[in-house]
């Protein structure tokens, strides 16, 4: 045999050394995959729950809906379509709509009684779905509040909620008014004098990433830019069949491909900062030399007898600054986006500021630096929480898995069979504008969340009087609630009312505040913005 021929015969894989093998090859290929598909039309057509409810025909016989799904929320940013087609399939369909996503049966549910038992009082039988927990428990680097289920979550909210309950939080009320008081009389200060464009959107997460790294670790991110960097490029907003992969196949956020790997690379640099900092507290950490006002989260988590070890520690430290961060971010970014469009509003809120500062009967703290003070501020709240229903920086919540069969309660008296494995899609986007819930829904109208007013009266009525508890959840509810809603509100309203207070903001031209799904939140496509200082704060 020649040299030639054994070099060939390596070279080439056996499939290649002959045209019947390539042939045979090609044909069993087809036939598995023909095979998938007819598989997957077979368990659609037969599949109860597609004979039992409403929902929207699909797009594509093996993919379902889940191309439409996906490639509407990656073209948001570009139309006027937010938060569709979900709302069109809720007005169309109803509170309980199935549809189909590659092998996954899904009833998006808006039901407020069937909302309370897969989310309150049967909310064991509804886990969090699997692939959703293995893509944010890789973000947090372990099993954490929103990676965990079962006695390990009722176990780690246990430990936690007293951490953040109203009184903790309390303290950390200075820490959100001197940031953002250092925010204005720099970046923005800087901006409205040299009469410079700026993305808002950065110097938000700037501010909000600072914040979480002094109370959640005592860490000052104003001298780590390279944490900010890194966190920036996992906001980059990935492609249709990217969103299709990461929430569909298991195991898909780990495959070799460009982007994916851009992403992992920004998230070990992200970890490996935060990693060294939280170790090197744990190793310096002294609880002795911490009094109860000055303790940042983790030492409060490292002295609790209840903590578990330091790995823990580090994922519950990482969840936090995660969520916290990143929804707090968004959620001010949509309120200058609605304030810009809004004097009126602006004013108000100016006002109720004025009049808080003017009557404070503190001489040494500012009243924008106490709990009492913040939530005195009643219209600035009522601004935040309509901002939240109209942008849903989680446009839905995180899908739940039914465990076993269950009968689930609807209004109006009938009774939902859902199946096991039936994938559950709670899509707050969609219900915060649902007409049956909300007078004029697209509408910016924050009296509605103001008692005894006629906006909230109308709202009312069309609930019956009912709680909104179900029908408006921008931190989710139940068990698996954000565990940090407290703190978030008052970081929101302390940066609002700080921001207000002393600047104006104006869309340049180049904004585009369409919705921009990033994989994590709902964010304005592009917050490019012109600030001044307001004619009260030029005197001053």
């Amino acid at each position: 045999m020649s040299t030639s021929t054994v070099l060939s015969a390596f070279s080439q894989p056996w499939w290649w050394s002959s045209s019947s093998h390539l042939t045979t090859v090609v044909a069993a290929l087809s036939v598995s995959f023909g095979a998938i598909v007819a598989l997957t039309v077979v368990r659609y057509v037969n599949h109860p729950l597609r004979k039992l409810l409403p929902g929207p025909p699909p797009t594509n016989y093996l993919l379902g809906n889940a191309l439409q799904t996906r490639r509407s929320i990656a073209t948001w940013q570009s139309t006027t379509d937010y938060p569709e087609p979900y709302l069109s399939w809720l007005n169309q369909y109803g509170s309980a709509v199935y549809y189909r996503e590659l092998f996954t049966h899904t009833v998006m549910l808006s039901d407020p009684k069937a909302l309370q038992h897969v989310l309150v009082t049967h909310a064991s039988n509804y886990p969090r779905h699997p692939i959703i927990r293995s893509y944010l428990g890789d973000i947090v680097m372990g099993e954490g509040l929103v990676s965990s289920e079962g006695a390990k979550h009722d176990a780690q909210r246990k430990m936690l909620n007293p951490h953040f309950t109203a009184a903790q939080v309390k303290g950390f009320v200075k820490v959100f008014e001197q940031l953002a008081t250092r925010c204005c009389a720099t970046i923005l200060e800087a901006a409205a004098t040299a009469h410079t464009r700026l993305d808002m959107a950065s110097v938000l997460q700037t501010l909000t990433l600072e914040i979480i790294g002094q109370v959640a670790f005592g860490f000052d991110f104003h001298e780590h830019p390279e944490a900010l960097g890194a966190y920036q490029q996992l906001q980059l907003a990935p492609s249709p069949l990217l969103l299709i992969g990461m929430f569909s196949v298991p195991g898909f956020i780990h495959w070799p491909l460009p982007p994916l790997r851009r992403r992992r690379a920004a998230k070990n640099v992200l970890a490996t900062v935060i990693s060294d900092v939280i170790e090197h507290k744990l190793a310096s950490v002294n609880p002795s030399s911490h009094d109860d006002n000055h303790q940042d989260l983790l030492d409060r988590i490292l002295t609790d007898p209840t903590s578990t070890t330091n790995h823990d520690a580090v994922t519950h430290v990482m969840t936090f600054m995660t969520a916290g961060h990143e929804t707090t971010s968004s959620s001010l970014a949509w309120v200058l986006v609605e304030l810009a469009a809004r004097p009126l509003v602006v004013a108000r809120i100016r006002q109720e500021v004025h009049t808080l500062t003017s009557v404070s009967d503190h001489a040494t703290t500012s009243p924008l630096a106490t709990w009492e003070g913040i939530h005195s501020l009643k219209y600035t709240q009522a601004v935040i929480q309509e901002t939240m229903r109209l942008h849903s920086v989680f446009f839905q919540l995180m899908r739940r898995l039914t465990e076993q069969d269950d009968n689930v309660p609807l209004c109006d008296g009938a009774t939902l069979p859902l199946p096991k494995g039936t994938s559950i899609n709670v899509l707050t986007s969609a219900m915060h504008l649902n007409p049956k819930s909300w007078a004029n829904p697209t509408e910016f109208t924050p009296e509605r969340f103001m008692e005894d007013t006629p906006e909230w009266a109308a709202d009312a009525a069309l609930r019956q009087s009912k709680s909104h508890a179900f029908v408006y959840m921008p931190f989710s509810i139940g068990s698996k609630n954000c565990i940090g809603h407290r703190f978030a509100i008052a970081e929101l309203l302390v940066i609002v009312a700080t921001f207000v207070q002393n600047f104006d903001f104006a869309l340049t031209d180049k904004a585009n505040v369409r919705h921009l799904y990033n994989a994590m939140t709902v964010v304005p496509a592009n917050l490019e913005m012109i600030v001044s200082r307001t004619p009260q704060s030029v005197d001053e």
